[in-house]
């Protein structure tokens, strides 16, 4: 039987902590494959940690490799590491969105750009998922007149859109948990079951407890170091 390829690798990771930090992230290894799920809990809601940009690519380890889809980020050039990006889908702890852009245009700007989909085909997918998070179509308003609930349904329509290789959540449940996670953890379910991979990041013990989500692996964040938590089968 073939093994699961691997979707994003974290080898002696070291990242120095900055004013974007807090803590940085000490010797951290870890892999993530195909259909897999790590959850890392975070214990701190205002704790802010450089994992989710590393396994971006977005800030260069000052020690170890981080690999995405068998390449290391620091090997690819900017164009490559960019059309890369365009595999991994993200819900950000900050929202991320352009201000000038309606949510809409937001939403679908990443596949506009790494893709060839046509305008139909991006926009009736967006609209699936917009339904199965509850809305009744794509919110059009510049993203300072959406309210927070909506902000953060929008934010997980754009994470899930264009079949990513890895998705990344940053505490998605946060101030929406109750209308927000029975469709999360079915998307994500989903999603590992055509084979992506998902890191998901979460402070709020409910996420840590709800046997839904059948993680693959866990783990804690302590400061800048990552401690593996036994699964229970």
């Amino acid at each position: 039987m073939t093994s699961p390829r691997s979707i994003l690798k974290l080898s002696d990771v070291t990242i120095e902590s900055c004013t974007l930090y807090e803590f940085g992230l000490s010797n951290v290894s870890f892999e993530l494959k195909a259909g897999e799920l790590w959850l890392v809990r975070i214990e701190r809601e205002d704790e802010r940690l450089p994992l989710a940009d590393a396994a971006e690519g977005l800030v260069p380890p000052t020690q170890g490799s981080v690999t995405f889809l068998g390449e290391d980020w620091r090997s690819m050039s900017a164009d490559h590491a960019a059309a890369r990006r365009g595999k991994i889908g993200r819900l950000f702890e900050d929202e991320g969105w352009i201000n000038d852009l309606g949510l809409d245009q937001n939403i679908m700007l990443s596949q506009r750009h790494h893709t060839r989909r046509s305008e139909e085909e991006i926009m009736e997918e967006a609209l699936k998922f917009a339904r199965l998070f509850g809305l009744p179509g794509l919110p059009r308003g510049r993203p300072a007149s959406v309210r927070r609930p909506d902000l953060r349904k929008a934010a997980c329509i754009r994470a899930f859109l264009g079949q990513p290789a890895l998705i990344i959540l940053e505490r998605p449940e946060r101030g929406v948990y109750v209308d927000l996670i029975a469709p999360l953890v079915n998307a994500v379910q989903s999603a590992r079951r055509r084979g992506a991979a998902v890191l998901w990041t979460a402070s709020d013990p409910r996420i840590w407890d709800n046997p839904a989500l059948c993680a693959t692996s866990r783990a804690k964040m302590l400061g800048s170091q990552l401690h593996a938590i036994k699964v229970e089968s």
